[in-house]
């Protein structure tokens, strides 16, 4: 369950839930809506996620 939350939860949440709120926002990050500079981020921070999951939960060998 933990491995669900992590892996697909945040990701999930941080766009889902955080992106309307942030395509309110007028804040330019380097000539760049924040909304794209976040999107673009998670791109990258959904990789890492699913890294500490395997790192954490999956290394070790068959689910079985």
């Amino acid at each position: 369950m933990w491995r669900v939350g992590l892996g697909v939860g945040v990701p999930l949440g941080a766009i889902v839930l955080l992106l309307p709120i942030l395509s309110s926002s007028r804040l330019l990050v380097f000539g760049v809506p924040l909304v794209v500079c976040w999107l673009f981020g998670w791109f990258f921070l959904t990789s890492l996620c699913m890294v500490v999951v395997w790192l954490a939960f999956d290394r070790g060998g068959d689910d079985g």
